[in-house]
Order: C-alpha cells, then sequence, then structure tokens
C-alpha cells in the first residue's frame, strides 16, 4: 500500500471522534431534538396568559433520527478516510475532509429547521428557535467561511492560522450548544484530521 503522510494520524483521529460522538454525543443530542428544537412535539397553549408547554414523545422515540444521524455521520467517516488515499493529490486531501467537517453540524441543523418550520405551520411562535440555535448557527457559519477560505489559501502559515480559528470556532459551538456535543466531536476530529493532513502535506514525513 502506498504511504500517505500523515493517514497513520488522521484515520485513528477521525475514527476516534466518531465512537466518542457516539458513546458522549447521544444522550445529549436525544435531549437536543426533544427539549432544544422539540423534534416530534407538539405545541399547546394553557389558558390566554400562559406561555405554553410542549407535548413531546418519550425517549424512545428518538431512536430513529438519532440512528440516523450516526449512520450519516459514519458514512461521513468513512468518505474521510476514502479522501486520504495515495490517488488523491496531497494538497486536496485535507481540504476534503475539511470539507467533511461541515457535514455533521449541517445535518443536524436541516433537522433543527425542519423542526421548527412544522411547528411555525401549526402557530408556535417564531422566537423558540433562537434560544437553541442562534448563536451556534452563527458560529457554524463562520467555521463554514473558514472551510471554503482553506481551499483557496496557500502557505502554511496562513493555513495554520485559519485552522486555529477554525477549531476556536468549533469549541465554541460546543460551549454555546452542548446538545450538539455528537455533532461538534466529529466535526472537530475531521478538521483535525485535515489539519494532520495539511501539516504532512507541508512538512512530508
Amino acid at each position: 500500500m502506498t504511504r500517505v503522510p500523515g493517514r497513520a494520524w488522521a484515520a485513528p483521529v477521525v475514527c476516534v471522534a466518531l465512537v466518542l460522538s457516539v458513546i458522549v454525543g447521544a444522550l445529549p443530542l436525544v435531549s437536543f431534538l426533544r427539549d432544544g428544537v422539540h423534534l416530534y412535539c407538539e405545541y399547546s397553549d394553557v389558558g390566554e396568559s400562559a406561555p405554553g408547554t410542549f407535548m413531546c414523545a418519550d425517549g424512545i422515540g428518538y431512536i430513529v433520527p438519532v440512528a440516523t444521524a450516526i449512520l450519516v455521520w459514519t458514512l461521513v467517516s468513512a468518505l474521510a478516510i476514502v479522501a486520504m488515499s495515495a490517488w488523491i493529490p496531497s494538497t486536496l486531501r485535507p481540504r476534503l475532509v475539511g470539507l467533511l467537517a461541515l457535514a455533521p453540524m449541517a445535518y443536524i441543523s436541516v433537522i433543527a429547521v425542519q423542526s421548527i418550520d412544522r411547528l411555525r405551520v401549526t402557530g408556535q411562535p417564531r422566537d423558540f428557535w433562537s434560544g437553541p440555535m442562534l448563536v451556534v448557527t452563527i458560529l457554524m457559519g463562520a467555521f463554514a467561511a473558514v472551510v471554503l477560505v482553506l481551499f483557496a489559501v496557500r502557505g502554511p502559515r496562513p493555513r495554520l492560522v485559519l485552522y486555529i480559528a477554525g477549531g476556536v470556532l468549533m469549541v465554541a459551538a460546543l460551549v454555546v450548544q452542548p446538545g450538539m456535543l455528537a455533532a461538534t466531536f466529529l466535526a472537530l476530529g475531521l478538521f483535525g484530521a485535515s489539519f494532520v493532513l495539511d501539516r504532512a502535506a507541508y512538512r512530508p514525513e
């Protein structure tokens, strides 16, 4: 097998991140989907002066979306390993893996938006989404911008600065919205693997 600089470290980073995202992040993800974005919930007014309550499914009802998320992230991780192949140019490998780092957060965001839109149709107030999603969405948007800029920027020093900025944004997203721990862990793992490959591309082992 052709030796790929950096892959010996980058591939295990992705695998460990995937395992941690499942073991550590599954329960917080259920809480986020239920209590954060109110997936599988119905909004009910309780009297004219009361703010209303959400009637949600029990924990078992969230097995399917969580299992689907785990399947999607497993496929994303597999694609990241493929992106480390020798037949892909060394400067393209970190860019592809970095791009895949956007997938976990984007997938959870899509679920959140769909849930919010459904509740909005039933008359649920719009501003309920801002608490769990607004700040983390801004951070994810900034992280996506960093990943896209990395596609164009050359040179080890400016790229190092961008990787540091991206890592800080993801850590901030983790602090702001711990319910998305599973997605953030995997995104950090993929971005970290991208960094390892990037350093190896400029400093071959």
